[in-house]
């Protein structure tokens, strides 16, 4: 029963629970995968950036106290996440440089190119049709836009008892190839492995 919660905490942080212990342990879980997909994003100053799936806010509140692009959107299907990163983002979203939306990656809240760059990190587990969930991605990237995903290695995933609720697991030729199949190409792959977090890639894909 307890892995099976965690599990839904993770795909979708909710209640006291989420608001007090899961928005926490996804910031430090995820710090260094936060950092490998802000250097596959490679920002610059006119970059817009969209993350999808955001949890506790971290990697944007990195790029926006860095000034690594000119603004930031947040989507999320959580409405805890949502709130929590509301208020840690709130001087940014005063100063028109934040905006933090409820959302999913099979029907992003945006038009048609409004985006350079778009990330995701450890959300890909829990799309219900990756297919749709990029095509989206690339329709709100401008053509050059740059799309980086961050997972977790299927081996190293596939050792925790609670992927067995909700995940879907992938190996990273799999990630490459739906990325080429839905019209993104120059694919990257960078990688990293830690104590915490094991082996995890940072895919990178240009809209065409």
């Amino acid at each position: 029963m307890f892995q099976r919660f965690i599990s839904k905490q993770l795909a979708r942080p909710s209640g006291l629970f989420g608001r007090l212990f899961t928005a926490r342990w996804l910031e430090k879980a995820n710090a260094g995968m936060n950092r490998l997909t802000i250097e596959g994003l490679a920002l610059g100053a006119h970059d817009r950036l969209l993350e999808v799936g955001f949890g506790s806010g971290c990697l944007l509140e990195m790029v926006l106290a860095n000034n690594l692009c000119s603004s930031i959107a947040g989507v999320d299907v959580s409405r805890e996440m949502i709130q929590h990163v509301s208020g840690r983002l709130r001087r940014y979203i005063e100063e028109g440089k934040a905006e933090i939306r409820y959302g999913d990656i099979e029907s992003l809240p945006y038009g048609n190119g409004e985006f350079s760059k778009l990330c995701s990190v450890n959300t890909l587990y829990f799309w219900h049709d990756p297919r749709v969930a990029l095509a989206e991605c690339l329709r709100v990237l401008g053509v050059g836009g740059r799309l980086t995903l961050c997972f977790n290695a299927k081996a190293d995933l596939a050792q925790w008892p609670g992927h067995v609720y909700g995940f879907t697991l992938y190996e990273l030729s799999q990630v490459e190839e739906m990325l080429a199949a839905a019209g993104f190409s120059a694919i990257e792959v960078m990688s990293r492995n830690d104590p915490g977090q094991g082996l995890y890639y940072c895919v990178t894909g240009t809209a065409a």
